[in-house]
């Protein structure tokens, strides 16, 4: 309800609209902090704390605190509603189709389960977010003949990663839209860029994965598959879905962020209607949002408090005076900024921060203009930053999925990734720094 008031506010602007989405999303972080963990609740409080704090110094109006529990509503409206696209892709069969497709493959030795599982990931990873690694997993796990599984699951968490630096459909890409006032168009080319890069750095790093025990597991399927599977409808729905996303981005007023959300709701919809599946994905629908509340409570809390608390942040001078102190201690060097930025995300990430938080907090406080340097800079260096310090830390979605699909600790699977991410961090920054110097940006 939230989200749905959300979006029509912004075909049809109405101040009291707009207020009824920020009162419903205040609500909302009120009954979520009653069910989260005592670290994430604490966490909620703080910013929420420091916000109102922000806000009193200031003396801003009771309408514009009310206003800043809805500044995050446009990554809520993405992060809620992207599943929808995967819900429809499996009531549709296109999943079960993808995985015969492999498993024919794998029958006739065809099949890579690493460089596959990968390459798997960081396509339908770019519709079905989160979704793609237990997905992927699965086919793997029925799919191929040999493989180690953690290695394997590393992997897929890394394809996953690709997706973080570029994809429209994801909720880091969206907030750095918002926070610098960009179209896709802006960051879209460079971060693909960096994207292909990082493909580069993880194929070469990938043999030096090696975990303590992680013995191969032979699978032999069950399932013969006689003839090969067309992926034709899949590719049709995810080609008619990206098209409408560019096509209505550059049409329409609004930002990528609410063309994507709007295609979630309508695309799935029309598509099941057009294949006679309405009753069938409406069933699955109904069920995913029945338990989106306990599922997502955390992602829920922490996006509202910390858009509350980055609004509040912003109409402070706390950003010049950390502006002040970052080029001070990098000695006016844009480089050595940057690698400080990657290294304070992936450092507040160990200790239970969400890039949400780090993300909004660099970005409301700091200006571009400060240090020479365009928004698309900053906001693909926040991209990155986000990248790394998801992929490092113990307390991100993607690790934490990865820890569930092996049953290991978390913390094995970041010491694997220590590397990986030191050399990572230094090309990417590199890479930006060179577009930066040429005058790309």
């Amino acid at each position: 309800m939230t989200v749905l008031l959300y979006l029509t506010e912004l075909f049809f602007p109405n101040e009291l609209l707009l207020l009824s989405s920020s009162i419903l999303a205040a609500t909302l972080l009120v009954f979520t902090t009653l069910y989260i963990s005592a670290i994430n609740r604490l966490v909620v409080t703080v910013l929420v704390l420091i916000g109102s704090i922000c806000f009193y110094l200031v003396q801003a109006s009771p309408t514009e605190v009310i206003l800043g529990f809805g500044k995050n509503l446009n990554l809520l409206s993405l992060f809620l509603l992207i599943p929808l696209i995967g819900t429809f892709m499996s009531t549709a069969g296109y999943l079960t189709l993808l995985k015969q497709k492999i498993q024919y493959q794998e029958q006739r030795k065809q099949g890579h389960p690493y460089r596959l599982s990968f390459l798997l990931t960081a396509t339908i990873g770019i519709l079905l977010n989160f979704g793609s690694m237990a997905i992927v997993k699965k086919i793997a796990e029925e799919s191929f003949s040999s493989y180690r599984e953690q290695k394997l699951t590393l992997i897929i968490m890394r394809g996953f990663a690709f997706c973080m630096l570029w994809s429209p459909y994801f909720v880091n890409v969206g907030l750095v839209l918002v926070l610098f006032d960009l179209s896709w168009t802006d960051v879209g080319l460079y971060g693909m860029m960096l994207a292909i890069i990082y493909v580069g750095i993880s194929v070469l790093m990938t043999n030096q994965i090696e975990f303590e025990n992680d013995p191969v597991i032979d699978h032999y399927q069950t399932e013969i598959q006689t003839s090969e599977p067309s992926l034709k409808p899949l590719f049709l729905f995810g080609f008619t879905l990206v098209t409408l996303s560019f096509l209505l981005d550059s049409l329409l007023a609004v930002n990528m962020l609410t063309v994507v959300s709007m295609l979630a709701i309508f695309l799935p919809f029309v598509w099941a209607l057009m294949s006679k599946q309405v009753k069938s994905y409406s069933h699955d629908v109904f069920a995913q949002v029945q338990s989106a509340f306990y599922r997502l409570k955390n992602e829920l809390a922490i996006f509202v408090s910390a858009g509350y608390f980055g609004f509040a942040l912003s109409l402070t001078e706390f950003g010049h005076h950390f502006s002040s102190f970052l080029f001070t201690i990098s000695l006016g060097s844009v480089f050595l900024l940057s690698l400080l930025l990657v290294l304070f995300a992936i450092l507040l990430a160990q200790i239970a921060i969400h890039p949400v938080i780090i993300v909004i907090g660099i970005g409301s406080a700091l200006s571009p203009e400060q240090f020479g340097v365009s928004p698309v800079y900053l906001a693909l260096l926040l991209l990155v930053a986000w990248t790394m310090a998801t992929l490092l830390s113990p307390f991100s979605g993607q690790v934490l999925m990865a820890s569930r699909l092996t049953n290991k600790s978390p913390r094995i699977l970041v010491r694997q990734n220590l590397s990986f991410v030191c050399t990572l961090s230094l090309f990417l920054t590199t890479t930006l720094y060179l577009f930066y110097k040429l005058g790309l940006m």
